[in-house]
């Protein structure tokens, strides 16, 4: 039922639903602020291990939480048409390129607003403008978005969430949402002390020893 009311939004027969419209809409105005203590905090998820994800395709190798055991999975999750994106996207790739000798990986979750079918060609253009050589999953129908954010949260305003992931496949740090990126703009302090808070917290975890049964060799 819910792929036909999505196909019916896609090909304008029913607007987007009301509540898909408002999580970021409404938090828009204050994209330089903290998410907030309450509903987009994702402080309850922290300490807990990340769910097994289930996109729709990657661009390129497919990759598995588990085969990804003993890496530092940052998952980010991102669509054309957002600033928020696209001021985020060019520091997390800067990230990855300093760090992926200890073993981060940083994945672009791209998930089309409202959900419906974008090319592959297409979507490596927009990563390539907004700067992001990283990988790429696809998540279509926003499945594991669901599974890691949405579900059981419909005041959830944000959907341009990231997750840090440790070696271990717990979560250690959660954005609920917006950018996050080094700035000395005042106008951008937040996003900056944000960038900081996510620079500390991959520090701890990427000192943190391996687990022994890690697989080796996965990039």
């Amino acid at each position: 039922m819910r792929m036909l009311l999505w196909a019916a939004v896609v090909s304008g027969l029913l607007p987007a639903p009301a509540a898909i419209v408002a999580r970021e809409a409404a938090a828009a105005p204050h994209a330089h602020e903290a998410p907030s203590p309450g509903s987009d905090s994702g402080a309850e998820l922290l300490g807990r291990r990340a769910p097994d994800w289930s996109f729709t395709r990657w661009i390129g190798t497919p990759r598995t939480l588990e085969a990804l055991r003993g890496k530092v999975v940052l998952l980010r999750w991102w669509t054309e048409d957002c600033r928020y994106c696209a001021a985020t996207l060019p520091a997390l790739d800067a990230l990855q390129r300093a760090n992926v000798d200890r073993g981060l990986v940083v994945i672009g979750v791209f998930h089309p607003k409202p959900p419906h079918e974008v090319s592959d060609r297409h979507i490596l253009a927009v990563a390539k403008t907004l700067g992001f050589g990283g990988a790429i999953a696809v998540d279509r129908d926003w499945t594991t978005l669901e599974r890691y954010w949405l579900t059981g949260h419909p005041d959830r305003n944000w959907t341009s969430v990231s997750f840090l992931i440790d070696r271990e496949g717990v979560i250690r740090w959660v954005h609920g949402g917006g950018e996050y990126h080094p700035s000395d703009d005042p106008a951008h302090a937040r996003c900056a002390l944000e960038y900081h808070e996510l620079e500390q917290a991959l520090a701890r975890v990427l000192a943190e020893p391996a687990p022994a049964n890690a697989v080796r060799g996965t990039h």
